[in-house]
């Protein structure tokens, strides 16, 4: 009976297994590993002497670490222990700030700092200032990877010309904090790190900010669009470009249109249609009659955007890198095309209606209902949460599933002619649900059909997801009839704008919007996360599309629809949806059949994935993992795989590929020697993947 992998959920803070996280891997990048974490800072708090120690033994925000301390917790558990009379003092008690200072020049740091950038030994001091403002102060914690390389720069806290009316930080109380410590990722932009920070007001972002080195003569500018990476150590003090109202970039007008110049009555005529009842002489219908209406303080409404307009241009010129509006209107209108351009070809059209058939609908009897498609053999993929209601899964810790469950393929003609409803077996072969041992996202299950469907798997189609471009979903919203929907990736760096641009509409809609992101916490965070891998855009399929396969335009598989921000507004909407990546899902499910040695599924998975052409290199992957982390009771897993490599017409290829890893890997050769991997050893010499001197430290590759 298959076992349920359990993970880490979403709403637990509890950390995988040491066992589990052995067991996993991340095969896409074999070489990829997390460098050994372990060191130390103290902390102290402003009005007192004593210091206390932070061992940190992980990557991770400056804020977790701080919070492993009681003493830290103490502090914040004093701000919310008194209990306030009324719901506006609740509210003025929540608004405290942290400012974290390092003792070298008590600059200040943003509570996701990550921990490693902090010096060994360093004392950093911490103090609370209250928040008037109502805006958060602190983005998304956050785990930063030590490989990446980071820059840090200062930006002092008061700026200079054209900013002494402008507010530049959201909290005014960090003013004598100057200047403000901030982190960058090499590559990313000036606007992308103090995006991040969290703590500069939206005037920043608004008008037309430049930050200026503070000791440099002549001045030397940086603006906003700028690599961040060679400000490393220095500092700098924002600007704010003058506006010259008279110099407006405005659109020119088109033919026909019917914005007219302001009068000297401050006015602006807009055409209004007055239909008259009478008839001509003729008998004819009367043709309507335009007669200009006032509208009031049009002209100064009119000024003030035509004002606001040079800004946006002028911004947009710098983003897509135009020299003209021109320039910048043809890109805006290429990308729109560009979106759902691939999904427009017949031949794409055709090919995914073929691919279609292997999409079905999942009914779990009782619990929910939402969409799986056939990934191999008689293996339908689909996602974990479908089997959760009011918190409690419907699967045991045995891998048996506590209701009914239906797959439904041929569901796309109203009247339901030709349903195919096959039933699928009780036990299910994986599920997992949380976070794996690289902290990605994994909510999949995979369920095995009754009677074998005629469909193709679509594993053989599997590709690595693109981080832009158009995607196409296939699924069942609803329960309903199986449904399309071309749309386009939202890159990860514009995820933030992206949540943006849904509010700002209406203060009722706004409130939605707030409600759903703050019952989906969790979600919203992960997605903010710069490491995140899911991959996310726009769709009209909400709730019964969970499970869908997501399509790029090449017809190939990159990702599996997993869930949204829904909120109800005149029917379900949704602020943006999310796939997890299926090379996750498969590199999972391939570790959880090896630690099980569940031979026969390795030996059709295998057999399956040769047959496409972007999974050699993930079965290569999944061979070198075999070997680097061996214990004897992969035998029977590796051999499984190997025997059905050797089935394959590019299995020479492969072959050549692992001998000359292999040979290249000491540690690999050392492994062969040690007492008990005699199976290994004899997997490699019957294989010819080594010599017998090269067991006896003899580098020299054998000759076939």
């Amino acid at each position: 009976m298959a076992a349920m992998v359990k993970s880490e959920p979403l709403d637990s803070n509890s950390d995988s297994s040491p066992d589990q996280k052995r067991k996993k891997m991340k095969m896409a990048e074999p070489n990829d590993s997390m460098k050994e974490h372990l060191h130390r800072f103290l902390f102290k708090f402003l009005d007192k002497e004593d210091q206390y120690e932070i061992t940190c033994k992980s990557p991770c925000s400056v804020l977790q670490a701080l919070e492993l301390s009681s003493k830290f917790c103490e502090l914040k558990e004093k701000t919310g222990k008194q209990k306030m009379e009324t719901r506006q003092q609740e509210k003025a008690m929540r608004r405290q700030d942290l400012v974290i200072q390092t003792m070298k020049g008590k600059k200040p740091i943003a509570t996701h700092f990550p921990c490693h950038l902090i010096k060994n030994g360093e004392i950093l001091t911490i103090s609370t200032i209250s928040n008037d403002s109502g805006e958060s102060t602190t983005e998304t914690t956050q785990i930063y990877k030590e490989i990446k390389q980071y820059v840090i720069f200062y930006i002092e806290s008061k700026g200079g010309k054209n900013t002494k009316t402008k507010q530049l930080l959201k909290n005014k109380k960090l003013e004598p904090f100057s200047p403000l410590c901030i982190y960058a990722i090499c590559g990313e932009t000036v606007e992308t790190a103090l995006t991040r920070d969290g703590r500069f007001h939206d005037n920043v972002f608004i008008q037309t900010c430049t930050l200026v080195e503070s000791e440099s003569d002549p001045p030397r500018y940086v603006e906003m669009n700028v690599l961040v990476d060679c400000l490393d150590k220095q500092t700098f003090k924002m600007i704010l470009e003058e506006k010259n109202t008279t110099q407006a970039a405005t659109a020119p007008p088109q033919a026909g249109s019917n914005l007219q110049k302001e009068d000297e009555t401050n006015s602006i005529q807009l055409p209004m249609s007055n239909t008259s009842t009478e008839t001509s002489a003729a008998g004819e219908p009367p043709k309507k009659q335009k007669h200009p209406v006032t509208v009031t303080d049009s002209a100064e409404i009119l000024k003030i955007l035509r004002h606001q307009f040079a800004d946006l241009v002028k911004q947009m010129k710098k983003r897509y890198k135009k020299k003209k509006y021109s320039g910048v209107l043809s890109h805006l209108s290429g990308e729109f095309g560009k979106s759902t351009e691939g999904f427009s070809e017949v031949y794409t059209v055709k090919k995914l209606m073929e691919l279609s058939d292997s999409v079905c609908m999942i009914d779990v009897k009782g619990v929910k209902q939402g969409t799986g498609f056939l990934l191999f053999d008689h293996y339908i993929l689909t996602n974990a949460h479908l089997f959760k209601k009011d918190g409690i899964f419907y699967v045991n810790e045995y891998g048996h599933i506590s209701a009914k469950v239906t797959a439904t393929f041929n569901k796309e003609n109203p009247s339901e002619s030709n349903l195919k409803e096959i039933d699928v077996k009780p036990e299910i072969i994986d599920f997992q649900w949380g976070f794996d041992a690289y902290n990605r996202h994994v909510d999949f299950a995979v369920l095995e059909l009754q009677d074998v469907d005629t469909s193709t798997g679509l594993l053989c189609r599997s590709s690595p997801d693109p981080k832009t471009g158009g995607v196409c979903l296939i699924g069942h919203p609803g329960g309903g009839v199986k449904r399309t929907d071309p749309t386009t990736i939202i890159e990860r760096e514009r995820r933030g704008e992206a949540f943006q641009r849904e509010t700002g509409k209406n203060d009722r809609m706004d409130m939605l919007i707030k409600t759903s992101i703050e019952e989906n916490k969790e979600k919203y965070d992960m997605l903010m996360k710069p490491d995140n891998t899911e991959v996310t855009y726009d769709t009209c399929l909400f709730h019964g599309a969970s499970g869908s396969p997501v399509f790029d335009e090449s017809c190939q598989v990159i990702a599996m629809h997993t869930g949204g921000f829904p909120y109800t507004d005149e029917g379900v909407k949704s602020v943006i949806e999310y796939a997890i990546p299926l090379f996750t899902i498969l590199e999972n499910f391939l570790i959880n059949m090896k630690d099980r040695n569940n031979v026969e599924i390795l030996t059709k998975f295998t057999r399956e994935a040769l047959t496409g052409p972007h999974l050699l290199d993930f079965i290569y992957n999944f061979i070198i993992h075999l070997v680097t982390e061996w214990k004897p009771s992969f035998s029977a897993a590796l051999t499984a795989v190997w025997e059905t490599v050797e089935e394959n017409e590019n299995h020479l290829g492969i072959k050549e590929n692992l001998r000359t890893w292999i040979i290249s890997e000491k540690e690999v050769l050392e492994n062969i020697q040690i007492a008990g991997n005699e199976a290994l050893k004899e997997f490699m010499l019957e294989n010819i993947l080594v010599k017998l001197s090269q067991t006896d430290d003899d580098d020299e590759p054998m000759d076939e």
